[in-house]
């Protein structure tokens, strides 16, 4: 990244390095110092008697008091808690379900009554319900011998009224069916007869089929559904069904036992009165009936929030030579509490925790000004005093947040956002890295919550290492909730091993983590708009609006000076794709590129892609020396341009270093045909030169741009190559290149790259007929008896297919 010249001040340029040198020694030492007082809050004043320290003599309170007793507020509390009445929800869909089993299940009652051949199967003028059911049951050989009786006595007219007064006085089945059949016999025509006899066999062969498939099917169905007639069995279903809605509607909770569900469905008032069909409608509604109320997880927990909260603090009254803590015991946390308001905790400046936590913080200072000197290439990223001061504001933020948090809110501690906002703004690699050694730093500043902070630390660190430079604010949104869920994971995990926490606590704690990672995405993007006035290096969200040709310097450069606004965007596109292929930033290269000749807008017609064949003003002035004093000010007039629109820093780079110190070779040529006293520098740019990879690459683009415009389309690729392996000599030689870490390697990959991008720029076109010339170049409007066919007998032919298509 380029370093912005201050062309305002005249001092040397060993100057402006030692000024910068300790500018941002400053910054540094500035976050240091910050740093270390926010991380060492709790060496400040530490007690040496803390919780868990061994007294070896007795602690007695040397006046009377009124103190908090934690422990007995901590039971209240709980015992609070533990007292709230769950708030239960109904689940709609559990209903539906509910029904839609108990409609599957009387569904196969009425296959089966429907096989059977149902109840009653003749008329009951005829037999009745119970004469019905017993034919049905009886064997084979019953059947037969019921119906040789009937015969005989039906074959004596005369034992009509016998077999009636029988029927009144014996009521058995077997009697009474003999009866019935014997009087229908009697009284039927024998074709009547003979039908009934052939009715009840086939529902005798359909019933005994029926039972072996009842008997594999439901068990409550197995000894009462086919003993039902059509009506019990309409009535039982109705009733059946009414009562499954009203034992869901007034709700089942999970785990109530077997015996009281059954206990509560026996007492339901609008079952049928019939012993068995009551049974099998309890039976139906055991097998459906399920728990329909949830536990309001997050409603139970802000009630018992709300209880908790509601518990006053409970006091303990303490008189002048009470004991405290006796001798050989360790310190509670309730003696801890009366000890510490009583000033006997011998608070005091932990120096050991203090030096440990200044030689931590020294050490990753140490780390970061090694990678930052020696690790740039690796970092992918050159920092100057603004981005320093940038990257203090958010680790001192972050280190601020995560102490003032600790522990009853570290869960929500958006620790994460460090690496999406550095990520963002320079690179993973240094996201990273700053991540690593705050995180480290953050362990032991709150040791004692260390297995609480252990998620969002690796969250933090997985954040960091998946942003760089993301092109899209919403990957910064995806990363959140990726974040969000890594950290509730990870809790989750090592809860579960503990093994010590209740599942309902772990599911809240762990939304609570997950919660954390989406407050971090929501800090990063909202954090970003105001550190990127702060830093020197810009997002790539930040220079996407940049290049935005409705900003003020790019509609300008549009309308004012169409022609350098063409080479502008060839240029961008050769440096773009060569940025690519070297890895570099692409919307940075891109976004510089279209600002670096703003200066042109406010001479254009001294420049030759402006001047559209009006005449060169350089040949009116005729003056080398004036006509090259001009053109450098077109670099120094686009810095004022820039600074004047409030252009970043680190696109006004792309304005001097895309020049660099070159020569305008051809108005110094000019001069010294003139004369014998020409001082090479009056017709050098003022620079710096290069100073990053990017403006390195606009600087290469920008020169051979005019080049490539020169060569025709039947350049051959070798001969394209070495003329530009010529320019880019020259700048190597000239000592351009020197300060950008480009390599002559890389110089060798950008080439066919330009070439490339040449080609597409200038492909070629189909040549179309010469009279197209006077018509229409593109060859769309073409006479017609240009393109009819020069065969009479053809033209015909396709004259008639065409009317018969139309006619079609």
């Amino acid at each position: 990244m380029g370093i912005a010249p201050n062309h305002s001040s005249l001092l040397p340029e060993t100057t402006h390095r030692i000024s910068r040198k300790w500018s941002g020694r400053a910054v540094i030492g500035i976050t240091f110092v910050c740093l270390i007082s926010t991380l060492s809050i709790r060496f400040y004043s530490e007690p040496r008697l803390g919780i868990g320290t061994f007294i070896d003599q007795d602690l007695r309170s040397p006046r009377t008091i009124t103190a908090t007793d934690i422990e007995a507020t901590k039971q209240a509390k709980e015992l609070a808690k533990q007292q709230v009445i769950p708030i239960y929800r109904s689940n709609p869909e559990i209903d539906a379900n509910a029904v839609k089993h108990l409609d599957e299940l009387l569904q196969v009652g009425d296959n089966l009554r429907i096989s059977s051949g149902n109840l009653p199967y003749v008329d009951r003028k005829i037999l009745n319900d119970d004469v019905q059911r017993y034919f049905r049951r009886i064997s084979n050989l019953d059947w037969s011998e019921l119906q040789d009786r009937a015969n005989k006595l039906a074959a004596n007219v005369n034992n009509q009224a016998a077999i009636a007064s029988f029927i009144n006085r014996d009521k058995e089945p077997p009697s009474v069916a003999l009866a019935e059949l014997t009087l229908y016999k009697i009284k039927a025509l024998p074709a009547d007869y003979q039908k009934l006899i052939n009715t009840v066999t086939d529902v005798r062969k359909a019933y005994a089929m029926t039972q072996k498939r009842a008997a594999k099917g439901p068990e409550m169905f197995r000894d009462r559904l086919l003993e039902m007639t059509n009506e019990e069995w309409e009535t039982c279903k109705n009733l059946t069904r009414q009562a499954l809605i009203d034992v869901q509607s007034t709700g089942l909770v999970a785990g109530l036992p077997d015996d009281m569900l059954q206990k509560r469905l026996t007492n339901l008032s609008n079952l049928p009165t019939n012993e068995e069909h009551r049974s099998m409608s309890i039976a139906l509604l055991i097998a459906t009936a399920k728990p329909n109320m949830t536990i309001d997880y997050v409603g139970t927990t802000e009630r018992a929030i709300k209880a908790s909260e509601s518990v006053q603090a409970q006091r303990i009254s303490l008189k002048a030579g009470d004991l405290i803590v006796k001798g050989g015991e360790k310190i509670t946390e309730r003696q801890f509490v009366i000890l510490d308001e009583l000033k006997m905790t011998q608070r005091q400046v932990n120096l050991s925790g203090l030096i440990l936590m200044v030689a931590t913080t020294a050490i990753c200072f140490g780390i970061f000004g090694y990678a930052n000197q020696r690790w740039q290439y690796l970092l992918k990223v050159k920092l100057h005093i603004k981005d320093l001061w940038a990257l203090g504001i958010i680790c001192t933020g972050s280190v601020l947040a995560t102490v003032t948090m600790a522990p009853n809110l570290i869960v929500f501690l958006p620790l994460a956002s460090i690496g999406l906002i550095i990520g963002s703004f320079y690179s993973s690699r240094l996201a990273l890295l700053v991540t690593s050694l705050t995180s480290s730093l953050l362990a032991i500043a709150i040791s004692p919550d260390l297995l609480a902070l252990a998620p969002i630390i690796i969250g933090a660190i997985v954040a960091a290492a998946i942003t760089n430079r993301p092109l899209t604010r919403s990957h910064l949104a995806a990363t959140g909730l990726l974040v969000g869920f890594l950290q509730a994971s990870v809790y989750i995990a090592i809860a579960l091993i503990a093994g010590s926490t209740p599942l309902v606590l772990i599911a809240i704690t762990a939304l609570q983590y997950a919660s954390g990672g989406l407050i971090s995405a929501i800090v990063a993007l909202g954090a970003i708009p105001y550190l990127e006035h702060i830093s020197y290096a810009l997002t790539p969200f930040r220079l996407a609006e940049l290049a935005n040709l409705d900003r003020p310097l790019l509609r300008r450069l549009v309308t004012e000076t169409p022609g350098t606004f063409q080479h502008t965007l060839f240029v961008a596109n050769l440096a773009e794709a060569a940025a690519r292929e070297l890895g570099a930033d692409t919307a940075l290269v891109r976004t510089g590129t279209l600002y670096h000749d703003i200066g042109k807008t406010l001479r254009p017609e001294y420049f030759i892609e402006n001047q559209m064949g009006q005449p060169n003003p350089h040949d009116l002035l005729n003056d080398p020396w004036e006509s090259a004093k001009i053109v450098k000010e077109h670099v120094l007039g686009g810095i004022k341009l820039a600074q004047k629109y409030h252009l970043p820093e680190m696109l006004q780079a792309f304005i001097p270093e895309h020049q660099g110190t070159i020569t305008i070779s051809y108005f110094y040529c000019q001069a010294q045909k003139r004369s014998d006293h020409v001082v090479e520098e009056d017709f050098r740019y003022v620079g710096p030169i290069p100073q990053s990879r990017e403006t390195g690459v606009v600087m290469l683009a920008d020169a051979c741009e005019a080049a490539l415009r020169s060569l025709g389309t039947e350049t051959t690729l070798e001969a394209a190559k070495k003329l530009l392996m010529r320019i880019f000599q020259a700048r190597w030689d000239d000592g351009q290149l020197k300060d950008c870490s480009l390599s002559w390697e890389d110089l060798d990959r950008i080439a066919p790259v330009f070439i490339k991008v040449w080609q597409e720029r200038n492909h070629g076109r189909i040549k179309y007929p010469h009279l197209a010339d006077k018509l229409d170049p593109s060859g769309s409007a073409l006479p017609d008896h240009l393109c009819k066919p020069k065969d009479s007998v053809t033209a015909q032919v396709q004259t008639a297919i065409s009317k018969t298509i139309a006619l079609k």
